[in-house]
């Protein structure tokens, strides 16, 4: 009986650890989808539009 409450024990602990997000996990996340967005901000205003006389990718679809 003592082993059938051990392994209850720690089937709570697992399901308690698996069932939270870590913040840092959280806050990773978050910062990679940030770095990705700005970084298609910035090639959209600042990469040359490659059929165009130099103007940005931005500045050629916006007129």
């Amino acid at each position: 009986m003592k082993e059938t409450e051990e392994k209850d024990q720690r089937s709570e602990k697992v399901r308690a650890l698996l069932g939270e997000v870590p913040a840092t996990l959280q806050w990773l996340g978050i910062a990679v989808v940030v770095i990705i967005v700005v970084a298609i901000v910035a090639a959209v205003t600042l990469l040359p539009y490659p059929y165009s006389d130099g103007e940005s990718i931005l500045r050629h679809f916006t007129g």
